[in-house]
């Protein structure tokens, strides 16, 4: 036996990986493969094998975890800075103020990743829709509807009449709920505008937190 393939043999057993023993004794794995083709190693050695890399995996995803969450961190701030020269840009824009003031009483503060507002009025949505095409530059096919009615409306005739009055023209599946007052309902449900974006998502929330400060204290 060669005296290299003896060494291969005696490292495999240390629990060496191929990549370990072809770079220590410069040969392809491939090599290696032929060589070890049919051989059991030891329970203790393959379990050892796995944990290193089970344990390098882990410091990868580590590592990887720490870079985008610093990236993230940046973008962050960079959305909250951005959101802070708007305020000073739109204050006196009517169309600004009236989306903000919308969103602080409509809009969902929670969910990360969605900006979404909803109503039963569709004006307040055609104009929050509005405000996210002019001012916040955001591009039409992002925009989505989703529609919640009462079991005993129609569909069709709901979606409809929200097309027409909002001009949303993408929409979610469709939630159905309960009717509960026969007499007290709303007769084309209401509508959820939502559109996908962590980045708009973190200024939205620093207007909202701002636009009421600024307002009282001007």
């Amino acid at each position: 036996m060669r005296t290299d393939k003896n060494e291969a043999f005696a490292l495999r057993r240390q629990g060496k990986s191929y990549n370990e023993i072809a770079r220590s004794l410069g040969m392809s794995t491939s090599t290696l493969s032929n060589w070890f083709k049919g051989v059991d190693f030891s329970e203790a050695i393959k379990k050892q094998l796995s944990q290193e890399v089970y344990v390098t995996s882990q410091f990868r995803l580590r590592e990887f975890s720490e870079t985008r969450g610093a990236l993230l961190l940046a973008r962050y701030e960079q959305a909250e800075k951005e959101a802070q020269i708007d305020m000073q840009t739109y204050m006196d824009n009517p169309l600004f103020v009236s989306a903000i003031a919308a969103y602080w009483g409509e809009g969902d503060k929670v969910k990360n990743g969605q900006v979404r507002i909803i109503n039963t009025d569709p004006q307040m949505i055609a104009l929050f829709k509005k405000f996210l095409l002019e001012l916040c530059n955001v591009p039409e096919e992002k925009i989505r509807g989703a529609l919640y009615i009462y079991e005993d409306l129609d569909e069709t005739e709901c979606k409809r009449f929200w097309i027409k009055n909002t001009g949303i023209t993408r929409y979610h599946k469709t939630m159905v709920l309960p009717s509960k007052h026969k007499t007290k309902k709303v007769l084309h449900g209401m509508c959820s505008l939502v559109v996908s974006s962590t980045y708009l998502k973190r200024k939205m929330l620093v207007w909202i937190d701002h636009l009421p400060r600024m307002v009282l204290n001007s």
